[in-house]
């Protein structure tokens, strides 16, 4: 059976219809519009399909046997290729569900899980070569590098759903200070009562809300843009001890 398998795989015929098969269902894939399009990937795909064509073209104008087997190999080898980035294609889908899903209901902590999951799976497939070639622990290398990706993509999402659907807003901002209000177990209920009052008479009047609801947005938007003394003063103080840490 296993001689039959070989066989059948030495065929450039079959290694032909592989690929065909392949692309199809890789392109299929990459049409879904929650995949994130990979301009590198993509040339790397017409890299390896360029280079099927020449030991194709090997081949069929070889003279010895040798190397008409060595491009039917060659072809095997891309194919094997070409399977690992529609794997990597089809991993990436539920990942990118999985975020989808938490930036709509970020109370439900299993969807975080989820995410995690997902994520890491997929990174860790995405970059297992790299990690054999890292220099490091290829087990550390992943680990490190997943942890830090899939953190990265919550963060970005939930900037962009939070910015989309007006979440950071002065109104949720109370209501998070009102919860953690709540949550202390060591502050007296009178100074509660008080601070209480203070967050109402702050966040319910118009004006505040208006111009407050507006910096949020542009802060978590495009903070390039804020310009005003306090903002400024910050930032070149950052500046000076950046310096001061790192002289030249």
């Amino acid at each position: 059976m296993l001689q039959g398998l070989i066989n059948f795989l030495s065929s450039p015929f079959t290694e032909i219809a592989i690929l065909i098969v392949l692309l199809i269902a890789y392109f299929t894939i990459r049409k879904d519009p929650r995949l994130v399009v990979s301009g590198v990937r993509l040339l790397r795909i017409l890299i390896l399909v360029l280079i099927f064509f020449y030991l194709m073209f090997v081949w069929v104008s070889a003279i010895r046997p040798i190397l008409s087997a060595i491009s039917v190999f060659g072809m095997f080898i891309i194919n094997l290729f070409m399977l690992y980035h529609l794997i990597l294609a089809r991993l990436e889908r539920p990942y990118r569900d999985a975020l989808t899903a938490m930036t709509r209901e970020p109370e439900r902590h299993e969807l975080i899980h989820q995410v995690w999951h997902s994520g890491k799976r997929f990174y860790y497939f995405q970059y297992v070569w790299s990690s054999l070639f890292s220099g490091a622990n290829p087990w550390h290398f992943l680990h490190n590098l997943a942890t830090n990706r899939v953190r990265d993509d919550i963060k970005d999402s939930l900037r962009r759903y939070g910015v989309e659907q007006k979440m950071i807003t002065i109104p949720l901002m109370a209501a998070y200070l009102k919860s953690q209000i709540v949550s202390d177990a060591n502050m007296p209920g009178d100074f509660k009562d008080l601070i209480n009052k203070a967050i109402d008479a702050f966040a319910k009047h118009p004006w505040i809300q208006e111009q407050g609801n507006a910096f949020l947005s542009l802060a978590t938007e495009r903070p390039e843009d804020l310009h005003y003394p306090e903002w400024m003063a910050k930032f070149e103080a950052q500046v000076r001890t950046s310096k001061s840490k790192n002289p030249d």
